[in-house]
């Protein structure tokens, strides 16, 4: 019998099982925590009380992998928000238009998402989860093939000497879940304050399940974020427009605020490297964790299980595993690339981020302020910024086309 066995039962645990689920006899979850069988907090996942988001990008994956998961995803209270009619930014110094791109994006709190996979997971029928399972080494014995799905703080790999790429980004962010007060009940709005750099605070309101919603405020550096609900308001009424304070303001929270601290932004290069054990392979934060407020990490991880799909689907070899580590392994290094570039060039404008500025680096800073300026007045440029943002394009579909040329001619407006 052939059998894969995932190591983690996250949302990169769950897109791997789907992913790999098509070509083994049997796949076996393994994961260190009690699961819960609603959509509870487990200890497991430490920030599953903030604010997650599914790009775009990353729910098109998902739905490759496991067919019909928007609607269940829906069906278990998932908030759809229309880009961008229901969506309130403020970005550095001016709203982001309102207009129909097309577009629509499904919000819940981190526990939903991982019940409705976890169940869509079980239901596949050859696939089990066996939870209060730690591993702490490897081989797996009897698995032909080894998935590491153990997040940022994975111990399994993190002895193998691989090239990684770091930022010292020292974000600090305090979330909690709230009940709406009755003026707001029914809005299905999703409001983002991300002030210009090297102003720190920012802050997120996500509408989740159950007519509720995620706060998150977020802050850089020395500039921490209260954890008590009276400085949590007032860091809130700081924040250059009132869209967040206003919700808070009469908002009773359902659970303790809690704080969270990374210091790092990591990419790990396993392309790069030849210490791999024989056909174990990583995924989402193992090779990929990003700043958490940019809310790429779900994503990442779903396009890194479709590139294994895929790095599956094309072993020529008879028993459809030599090679699939090789193959796969550039393919979700190119899924990391594009939201690295994304998340690297916002943490680097800030001069207290650790890291390397890549050449030509303040170039880069104007175009993309000149995207976001294009992207106010042009509808085309709008939805391009948003299909790079959310995974749907690659960063190469800014390079040419009527929308490059838009921002072309922004920059040279402002020379």
């Amino acid at each position: 019998m052939t059998k894969a066995v995932i190591v983690g039962a996250g949302i990169a645990g769950l897109a791997a099982a789907a992913a790999v689920a098509p070509f083994f006899e049997a796949v076996t979850i393994l994961d260190k925590d009690a699961l819960p069988d609603a959509p509870q907090s487990r200890k497991g996942v430490a920030q599953d009380l903030q604010v997650h988001i599914l790009l775009k990008g990353g729910e098109l994956a998902l739905e490759a992998l496991m067919p019909g998961i928007r609607d269940a995803l829906l069906a278990a209270g998932a908030v759809e928000v229309r880009q961008t009619e229901d969506v309130s930014i403020w970005e550095h110094d001016a709203w982001h238009a309102r207009r129909d791109l097309g577009h629509s994006q499904l919000m819940m709190s981190r526990p939903a998402y991982e019940h409705v996979l976890r169940r869509r997971i079980l239901a596949l029928g050859n696939v089990t989860i066996r939870d209060r399972t730690p591993v702490d080494a490897l081989p797996l014995e009897g698995s032909n093939l080894t998935v590491i799905a153990t997040g940022r703080g994975d111990q399994l790999l993190a002895g193998l000497d691989v090239p990684a790429t770091t930022l010292g980004i020292e974000v600090t962010y305090t979330s909690a879940r709230f009940a709406k007060p009755a003026r707001y009940r029914g809005e299905g709005r999703f409001i983002a304050c991300i002030p210009e750099p090297p102003d720190d605070r920012y802050g997120l309101v996500c509408p989740v399940e159950s007519d509720e919603w995620l706060i998150t405020l977020c802050s850089r550096f020395d500039n921490k974020v209260p954890t008590d609900l009276e400085g949590f308001r007032a860091y809130a009424a700081a924040l250059p427009v009132p869209d967040i304070t206003d919700r808070l303001r009469d908002a009773v929270p359902l659970g303790p605020l809690r704080s969270y601290r990374i210091a790092n932004a990591t990419w790990r290069h396993f392309e790069r490297s030849s210490g791999l054990p024989p056909r174990v392979i990583p995924i989402g934060d193992c090779i990929s964790s990003f700043n958490p407020t940019f809310g790429q990490g779900m994503s990442v991880a779903a396009g890194h299980a479709l590139a294994l799909r895929e790095a599956l689907a094309a072993a020529a070899d008879p028993d459809g595993l030599n090679g699939v580590v090789a193959a796969y392994l550039p393919r979700a290094a190119a899924v990391s690339e594009q939201a690295w570039a994304t998340a690297a060039m916002a943490d680097l404008e800030y001069p207290l981020t650790v890291g390397e500025r890549p050449a030509g680096f303040d170039k880069m800073v104007l175009g993309s302020e000149a995207m976001r300026r294009a992207a106010g007045k042009h509808p085309e440029v709008h939805l391009l910024r948003f299909e790079i943002g959310n995974l749907v394009k690659p960063n190469s579909a800014a390079r040419s086309g009527p929308a490059a040329r838009l921002v072309a001619k922004e920059m040279m407006r402002r020379r």
